[in-house]
């Protein structure tokens, strides 16, 4: 898998993490468990923009909606990581599953279109997990350029988290690729076929072939005594010695 290959499923494995958040943001009320109760329903608030909205289209609403949930919960995603919840909620196994379900749903998604080895399918996870680094620490930098909001993001994810926002990202990132990356070698696993494979299946062909050419057919001459097969031209049967 060339470094394209990896650069462009890494791009669409990053699309299905925020599709797959939108999972746990609208089913398992991800803002409610991360803030420890603090901020409730905030999905069925999303769900009821057309009291807000009430002139927008039906499809467009729809889109809205749908957006908004999974840029909350890729947020959200991104920011806490794995061994927060494990430190500071070992209780709450909701909170868990919500954190670590998108990682390996987007992976295993990506690896079961894309890949066809344990390798390659552990380089998608992972080109998913960089891809959003980049992203994550090159808008906090951007961010930081404006000192009002630059403090704002860290004091919020500090927090959150009690974890500066690089340090929370970072980790969050890493540690979600990773546990997205064991799955994706998982099931790369499963589509992983040795190329040793194609070339004894092309080699049983080729022989079953050729036994099957030097096969007598019915067409052929043979000795009407003891049934061999003539050569061509030959007035005597190579088996029995039959004068033909």
């Amino acid at each position: 898998m060339g470094f394209g290959r990896v650069l462009w499923t890494g791009m669409v494995g990053m699309v299905f993490l925020a599709l797959t958040s939108w999972i746990s943001f609208q089913f398992l009320d991800l803002t409610s468990s991360v803030t420890g109760g603090l901020i409730e329903n905030l999905n069925i608030a999303i769900d009821s923009l057309e009291v807000l909205l009430p002139n927008v289209d039906t499809v467009v609403l729809n889109i809205i909606k749908f957006l908004a949930g999974a840029l909350l919960g890729l947020v959200f995603v991104l920011i806490f990581p794995i061994h927060w919840c494990l430190t500071y909620r070992p209780d709450d196994v909701i909170l868990l599953i919500s954190i670590v379900l998108p990682w390996i749903l987007a992976c295993s998604m990506i690896t079961a279109i894309n890949a066809k080895s344990p390798g390659k399918g552990i380089r998608t996870s992972l080109a998913i997990g960089i891809g959003y680094l980049i992203l994550a620490l090159g808008a906090y930098f951007l961010l930081g350029m404006i000192p009002i909001v630059g403090g704002i993001v860290d004091g919020l994810v500090l927090g959150l988290t009690d974890l500066p926002y690089v340090l929370a990202v970072s980790t969050a990132i890493i540690e979600g690729c990773l546990v997205g990356a064991v799955f994706g070698g998982f099931i790369g696993a499963l589509k992983y076929k040795p190329a040793g494979e194609d070339g004894k299946q092309k080699s049983k062909k080729t022989k079953s072939k050729v036994e099957d050419d030097n096969e007598p057919t019915l067409d052929d001459p043979h000795c009407t005594n003891c049934g061999a097969k003539l050569v061509p031209d030959n007035d005597f049967c190579t088996n029995c010695g039959m004068k033909l």
